[in-house]
């Protein structure tokens, strides 16, 4: 029996406890309270975290994730109950993990190797130093973001070095969107503080590059780059920034795949990275695979719920084996049918439906054979304009034999539940 440490944690992570529990190991969840939290941040429900707890061992919160509020915890727990990795499924605790397993020699990139990797201009800056694809850059502080970008042209997608769920990020395509986004940054980070607290302040400009989107989530050990899931992700029709769904597997030829896989190989290795789980988007160009980003956690959103279904493993299991040294080998071809995860997301916000009726909902649920949701909607409701993870009304996992039917099927829903709530879903297809 093995003694495992989670620090933070999304919504969906807090499965990994349970699959811990279930491999006969030892639980610590480090929760941080006075900082922003994952589990605070992505979700509003504290059951979520309540329930989970149950498989836990030993919750121990902490103000934050800085060494100087960490290290002295861990440091008393490996006096009393010494443990055997330090892992994170979540931004906001990876490179504090990193910081912990360097100190006291756990299985995990170090916190250089693993900063150039999700630090988006110091990859961009190893990518480029290693002769691999990639678009070209510039990055500013918010002082120089206000004059514009000195050497990269329109259209470009600004973004902070570091964040996540695509908050304060744009697709700018003329000088308009631009000034648009400039101008509203300071009354966004304003209103979003907790989300604010964990975004960098520094920018990355990048040419805009066309191809479709796609993930690879990938496992690397002793520096081998393995898949064990590809996706298809599909963008809102209207504003390519916002993604709506992710289809598994992809639907990909294997010889594309591959290609994927040698590409990321390259990357990897450039990054001196020899463990860990990432979700890695790439878009695929007529030149051959372009990274977009390396996120240093497990696939997002409900996706590894689907995942399980479709294919009877538990990726947090490959997770947990991965950095207790034990062998994991997978590929991604175990999958029995297609599945799609979908954000239900209002284009221009509004207000729910006072006609609308739970019972309705169950029965669109029902007819479409929906394994797992977590749709929160009620008559009512104040519902944003969708910009992001934060302004969706939940997600739903839709299943069908191929990746193609799948993607149909997933906008029929979407269309159908637009008369119930009385509201435009934001679609992928126009």
């Amino acid at each position: 029996m093995a003694h495992v440490i989670f620090i933070d944690s999304t919504p969906t992570g807090l499965n990994a406890f349970h699959s811990a529990h279930r491999l006969g190991h030892q639980v610590t969840f480090i929760h941080p309270t006075r900082s922003s939290s994952f589990v605070s941040i992505m979700s509003k429900d504290p059951t979520k975290l309540a329930t989970q707890l149950g498989h836990v061992d030993r919750y121990i919160e902490v103000d934050t994730l800085e060494n100087e509020h960490l290290f002295p915890v861990l440091d008393t727990l490996v006096k009393e109950n010494p443990f055997d990795t330090v892992i994170s499924s979540a931004e906001t605790g990876i490179m504090a993990a990193a910081r912990a397993a360097e100190k006291w020699g756990t299985r995990y990139p170090s916190p250089q190797d693993l900063g150039n990797a999700v630090f988006k201009n110091r990859l961009r800056t190893t990518l480029k130093n290693n002769g691999i694809r990639s678009p070209d850059f510039e990055v500013l502080n918010e002082e120089e973001l206000l004059q514009g970008p000195k050497k990269i042209t329109l259209p470009f997608v600004v973004k902070p070095i570091r964040g996540f769920a695509k908050q304060f990020s744009a697709i700018c395509r003329t000088q308009s969107d631009f000034d648009k986004y400039v101008n509203n940054l300071k009354a966004d980070r304003a209103n979003s503080a907790l989300i604010d607290s964990v975004v960098s302040h520094e920018y990355i400009i990048e040419e805009y590059v066309t191809g479709t989107l796609h993930s690879a989530e990938v496992i690397v050990r002793e520096g081998k780059v393995m898949f064990y899931a590809t996706t298809t992700r599909y963008r809102a029709h209207y504003y390519d920034l916002l993604e709506l769904a992710a289809v598994m597997p992809s639907g990909l030829p294997e010889q594309t795949r591959e290609e994927m896989k040698a590409y990321l190989q390259a990357v990897f290795s450039a990054l001196n990275i020899q463990i860990g789980l990432y979700h890695v988007e790439l878009l695929l160009t007529g030149n051959g695979p372009v990274l977009v980003e390396i996120n240093a956690r497990m696939m997002g959103s409900v996706s590894p719920i689907m995942y399980q279904i479709q294919t009877g493993h538990d990726p947090f299991e490959y997770l947990i084996r991965l950095h207790l040294g034990e062998p994991v080998e997978v590929n991604d071809n175990e999958f029995t049918n297609a599945g799609i995860t979908l954000a239900v997301a209002a284009r221009h916000g509004g207000t729910i439906s006072s006609s609308f009726r739970p019972e309705q909902l169950e029965a669109l649920l029902a007819r479409y054979a929906i394994p797992h949701n977590t749709l929160n909607i009620y008559a009512g409701r104040e519902i944003g304009r969708y910009e992001g993870n934060f302004s969706i009304m939940g997600h739903v996992i839709i299943l069908a034999d191929t990746p193609q039917e799948v993607a149909e099927k997933g906008h029929r829903f979407l269309s159908e539940i637009d008369a119930l709530i009385g509201l435009e879903t934001a679609k992928y297809v126009e």
